[in-house]
């Protein structure tokens, strides 16, 4: 492993760029479809919905690198000194399959089970050397989570005051490059120069967990139900890089670990449900902005 440990700053700085940009999920929840609640205990409704992030920033916020060989280990922290990343910006999209039920007239329990991706950019800037551009595109996976709904109070005059928490989970793999090049490539090819035979590759991947709650006013206007209101959504990433293969006939490893949170917990939202068939088919399409930009169309049927 001499070579690795004459290199390892130019392994160490391509590293660096990956997992500053593993946390790839940080992001909020939808709140509507459907705003209100379905209004009795033992009444349940089904609904789908499309989630479509097309802009949010991310926090870096500590982890490391190990190096290991028979010999040798390295172990540096990230982020190595002096150096910044900018324009971290992800986007995704989500599908959920969403079951409401109603355990009183006013709260609602509900879960929820889909696919996510997910794709970011970001640049890396470090001292003396030129910024370089890192891209992340995700995989299709498993997302799932659950939440609960209260209609917290109602005006006389029709305003309906309601409030949402919600937990969303789900971890994704996906392929990764530093200006254009794919990463396991390029770190086997340089090692290739002074070992034909060496070899490497790795597992990317990024679990999320996201805490939301929401507080907003609805109101009807015919078969519109407009609503509004502002949401906190705590979000923390816990990634890691999994890599192995030989160099100059000798095993080693590579493996990242590390945290992020969103860079801005505050927002707002907008919305309406549009009603179909009253009291049963309803359609809701929702804007959410400032700690993110994002958009949801959805469906429910009410039984």
């Amino acid at each position: 492993m001499a070579r690795i440990n004459r290199h390892k700053g130019k392994v160490l700085t391509v590293l660096f760029v990956f997992v500053l940009g593993l946390p790839l999920t940080g992001r909020a929840a939808t709140v509507g479809n459907p705003a209100e609640v379905v209004g009795a205990a033992g009444r349940f409704s089904l609904g789908v919905e499309y989630d479509g992030i097309t802009g949010r920033d991310l926090e870096w916020k500590g982890g490391t690198i190990v190096m290991k060989s028979e010999s040798t280990t390295i172990t540096e922290t990230i982020p190595a000194a002096g150096g910044s990343i900018e324009d971290f910006e992800v986007e995704s999209s989500r599908v959920f399959l969403k079951g409401t039920f109603g355990i009183r007239p006013d709260v609602d329990l509900y879960v929820k089970l889909g696919i996510a991706d997910a794709d970011w950019r970001l640049t890396d800037k470090a001292p003396g050397e030129p910024d370089s551009r890192a891209e992340f595109d995700g995989d299709i996976d498993i997302a799932y989570g659950a939440g609960v709904k209260a209609e917290v109070f109602q005006t006389s005059g029709g305003l309906r005051f309601l409030a949402d928490a919600q937990y969303v989970r789900y971890e994704v793999e996906g392929d990764f490059k530093t200006d254009g090049k794919d990463f396991d490539e390029d770190f086997v090819d340089d090692m290739r120069t002074t070992d034909p035979n060496a070899t490497f590759s790795s597992t990317k991947k990024t679990k999320l967990q996201q805490w939301q709650i929401a507080l907003y006013v609805q109101g009807t206007v015919g078969i519109f139900s407009p609503y509004g209101g502002v949401k906190y959504s705590e979000v923390k990433t816990d990634f890691s890089l999994d890599g192995s293969g030989r160099y100059l006939d000798i095993p080693y490893t590579v493996e990242i670990d590390g945290e992020g949170e969103a860079d801005s917990n505050f927002g707002v939202f907008l919305g309406t449900d549009v009603y179909v068939i009253p009291n049963r088919l309803s359609v809701n399409v929702e804007g959410r902005f400032l700690d993110e930009t994002a958009f949801s169309l959805g469906a429910t049927y009410r039984f």
